[in-house]
């Protein structure tokens, strides 16, 4: 069984394009969804964060402030670093007890980890291919105003502070390219469905 990493920047739209991996009954691993839900169930992860940021981030229900916690990690690179060493090693460890599942029960000849920052995590080296999500500038500007509420500015703010496109492009296997409809990722990824299935581990 292979291990495909979906990576793609804000509006580039991987989670539609997971949707219908889903829909193909291709087991995915939804990282980012993973990372937030430790900071609030893990009580390792939540110490470490109280340790490292304060103990106000967390409110009186035990829930993450995560925009209060955003605003001090946005733009200042080693608050971020120490962060991600909180998150990253307990979501790599979840995923591990989660692909041992998914490999006994031999139901499906790949598996999907979906995750934002799988390069600037580490992830890839966990799977053996990446696809890449992408979409023109303007198209994932619009998506996210349209999904967000959000300004033209705020959204260019937010992509301006991933990594850029063209550095993932290069280190990625594979491009899916979504500027289109809804209706057009269907096929892409029914393209990609097959090519996957015909793949074997990467062995270096």
């Amino acid at each position: 069984m292979i291990w495909i990493g979906v990576t793609g920047g804000i509006g580039s739209g991987k989670s539609l394009v997971c949707s219908e991996f889903a829909r193909l009954n291709i087991p995915i691993f939804f990282a980012d969804e993973v990372a937030k839900d430790i900071t609030d169930s893990d009580d390792g992860v939540r110490s470490a964060i109280r340790r490292q940021f304060g103990e106000d981030l967390y409110d009186h229900y035990g829930r993450l402030k995560r925009k209060d916690l955003a605003t001090m990690v946005f733009g200042h690179p080693e608050q971020l670093r120490t962060l991600n060493s909180i998150i990253h090693p307990v979501v790599f460890s979840k995923f591990s007890e989660w692909k041992t599942r998914i490999e006994k029960q031999k139901s499906s000849p790949y598996g999907i980890v979906e995750a934002a920052l799988m390069f600037e995590s580490g992830f890839n080296a966990l799977v053996d291919f990446v696809l890449l999500v992408d979409a023109d500038i303007q198209t994932r500007i619009q998506r996210v105003m349209k999904r967000d509420n959000s300004t033209k500015e705020a959204v260019l703010k937010r992509i301006e502070n991933q990594a850029s496109p063209e550095i993932i492009n290069e280190l990625s296997d594979f491009v899916l390219q979504n500027s289109g409809s809804a209706a057009a990722v269907t096929g892409r990824v029914q393209f990609f469905h097959l090519l996957f299935k015909k793949l074997e581990k990467r062995e270096d």
